[in-house]
């Protein structure tokens, strides 16, 4: 049979073991969790940064090619010269 003292001491020492592995263990989960929490926001951003680039895009694109259109028709009442010899230039 074991002595109590031993047995004790055992008892003790894993208890203290367990107390530790438990605290680390807990620190490095909230760790993982953080990092998780800051890569979402920054994925979030991304996403976000992403659909207003798209959306400035169309707005330009759309706003772009009716003014481009309107300014270079020689009938158009908003004609400007400037721009149409910019574009005979540039298909020359």
């Amino acid at each position: 049979m074991v002595n109590s003292a031993v047995a004790n001491v055992g008892r003790w020492s894993a208890l203290a073991y367990g107390l530790f592995y438990g605290y680390t263990h807990n620190i490095s989960l909230q760790k993982q969790a953080e990092q998780k929490k800051i890569e979402a926001e920054y994925h979030r951003k991304e996403l976000l940064i992403e659909q207003a680039r798209l959306a400035y895009a169309k707005q330009n694109a759309a706003s772009t090619t009716a003014v481009t259109t309107a300014s270079v028709d020689v009938d158009s009442p908003e004609f400007d010269l400037e721009k149409f010899i910019s574009q005979l230039e540039k298909e020359n």
